[in-house]
């Protein structure tokens, strides 16, 4: 069975899929990695046979008996009844969040939901990134603060760049010339191969 990073956050618009793509493609350059769509919109499953190197897969339930080393699942904008089980599988959770006051009030149903899942799948582990961060922003200390109450790591922090709203018309910032986004991508699959 491959290790498994799930991406999720029960809110839209933090920019799952497209943290989700990039890590992907990332891994895919030294392992064979996958990337499941389970959002039924199904916006990063029509990248399939675009991006190189990358197996961008629908979810099913078989997913897990493939032969890939790692596997990404990037989920929908709400808490479904099938999220619990795909926690529970998982190796690692993690839950991406703007530095705005919605997100972060957002964000609690998910986590309490991985807390569900550690109670039975005890290896589970499971971090927080701050994403489409604004430079120079007061904000930013002010969600890190009022993260802390939830007691995970923040692993990451990636700016609000163009570089990464184009990741679905070029199949990620490391193909680009982005060097600062490209750092950031670097920096946080570090993260995460530390927590795997």
């Amino acid at each position: 069975m491959p290790k498994i990073v799930t991406i999720a956050h029960q809110k839209g618009g933090v920019g799952k899929s497209t943290l989700a793509l990039n890590l992907a493609y990332s891994f895919s350059k030294n392992v064979n990695t996958a990337l499941a769509d389970i959002d039924p919109q199904g916006s990063t499953i029509q990248l399939n046979g675009i991006v190189p190197d990358l197996n961008i897969i629908p979810f099913n339930d078989n997913i897990y008996n493939h032969n890939f080393d790692l596997l990404f699942i990037d989920t929908p904008p709400y808490l479904m009844n099938q999220m619990l089980p795909i926690f529970l599988k998982s190796d690692l959770v993690i839950v991406p969040t703007k530095a705005g006051v919605p997100d972060i009030m957002a964000i609690r149903s998910t986590i309490e939901l991985v807390g569900q899942a550690q109670k039975i799948n005890r290896k589970l582990k499971a971090a927080l990134v701050l994403n489409m961060v604004k430079p120079r922003a007061i904000i930013t200390e002010q969600a890190k603060e009022q993260l802390k109450e939830y007691n995970l790591p923040i692993i990451g922090e990636i700016r609000d760049r163009v570089s990464y709203t184009n990741t679905f018309l070029t199949g990620g910032v490391l193909t680009g010339t982005d060097e600062n986004a490209k750092g950031e991508i670097q920096e946080l699959t570090n993260k995460i191969l530390e927590l795997l």
